[in-house]
């Protein structure tokens, strides 16, 4: 193993934050339509 492990795991700590940020955001971007549909639908009902 070459000493650029320290290097390596911050990289890796870097892609695995993006990574959780990326998810998160989809998935509130979901929640979010999700959200809006349900909200046009009732405006619509009444």
């Amino acid at each position: 193993m070459r000493k650029s492990s320290p290097r390596g795991l911050k990289l890796t700590t870097v892609i695995f934050a993006v990574l959780i940020m990326t998810v998160s955001a989809i998935l509130s971007n979901t929640s979010i339509a999700d959200d809006m549909e349900v909200k046009t639908a009732q405006s619509e009902s009444q």
